[in-house]
């Protein structure tokens, strides 16, 4: 008896760049794909934990926009959003306030109020979710099979601090930041969960300087920086798909990484192009993969089970 592939769909962090995700999920409606498992980090585990629920993608797509420009009353993802004052409970311990720039508490509260549910254990989908313990107990993923007994708001704030820019996230008595400092996709959460077929959404391309162009070398610190990054993680990305082919060779990994450009991780103010550059990458991507029968139906067989 065949069935409908079991889809993933694994996004990547990048700040306001993750925003090409989404125009990654346009592709998937217009081709009529429907992922059932989220994976994602930091950017991506925002759009996992609100679309694996969902939240239409035009009211995602809104949420990004300027206020004048806004179409729906759904959420909105701005800088206020993210970027909170430290607590009382903060400023009486110097030493964590000296760990980041700012608090996530205020993306934490803004969550909570907007998600659909804010338990792993009753969405309909299986959205799993990384962070990475500061104190140097590796990786924690938050989802169903997993840690499940924390709300998916301070989940997904956890994993949304970045190291130096915001102080790490507490919950229970331990530490969190950005997934992605353990690992940049967790691949083998999607595997785990049973899925055929892998759709990746990076957004760490580096940017390829033209030969006519003036090197990022004279463009100033923060650009040098965003480059250097998006060389690491991309390089991590690939190395992981490579292993992950020759680990699971009944999966198929689709790797869309849209060529973000010289888009920075802080300008939102760039939506638009990167709707359209994820949108466009991921429909080359996809629409190769439906011409060699990647999402052609398949043999049933037992779901991989979570550990």
């Amino acid at each position: 008896m065949q069935r409908p592939p079991r889809i993933a769909f694994v996004g990547s962090g990048g700040a306001a760049r993750g925003i090409a995700h989404l125009g990654i999920l346009r592709a998937f409606e217009e081709l009529g794909i429907k992922p059932s498992i989220f994976v994602g980090a930091s950017a991506g585990a925002i759009v996992s934990s609100l679309y694996g629920q969902g939240v239409p993608l035009d009211t995602l797509i809104d949420a990004y926009r300027a206020p004048w420009q806004r179409k729906t009353r759904g959420p909105h993802l701005h800088e206020d959003a993210f970027f909170g004052l430290p607590s009382l409970g903060d400023l009486t311990n110097p030493g964590y306030l000296l760990s980041g720039l700012f608090s996530i508490d205020k993306l934490e509260s803004h969550l909570r109020k907007r998600l659909p549910s804010n338990d792993f254990k009753s969405v309909p989908s299986t959205i799993l979710v990384t962070a990475c313990d500061i104190d140097g107990r590796g990786r924690e993923v938050f989802g169903r099979g997993y840690r499940e007994d924390v709300p998916i708001s301070q989940a997904v704030a956890a994993i949304c601090c970045v190291p130096g820019l915001f102080r790490p996230y507490r919950i229970g008595d331990r530490y969190f930041v950005d997934g992605e400092v353990v690992r940049t996709l967790s691949l083998d959460l999607a595997v785990d969960a049973g899925a055929d077929i892998v759709v990746v959404s990076n957004i760490y391309r580096p940017l390829l300087t033209r030969p006519e162009r003036p090197s990022i070398a004279r463009r100033g610190g923060v650009k040098v920086l965003e480059q250097a990054l998006s060389i690491i993680l991309s390089e991590k990305e690939r190395r992981g798909i490579e292993l992950f082919n020759r680990l699971h060779p009944h999966v198929t990994f689709i790797d869309v990484s849209p060529d973000i450009g010289h888009i920075g991780f802080l300008n939102r103010f760039a939506s638009r192009q990167l709707l359209l550059r994820g949108y466009r990458q991921a429909m080359t991507e996809l629409m190769a993969a439906r011409s060699r029968g990647v999402f052609a139906p398949r043999d049933d067989k037992p779901a991989s089970s979570l550990h």
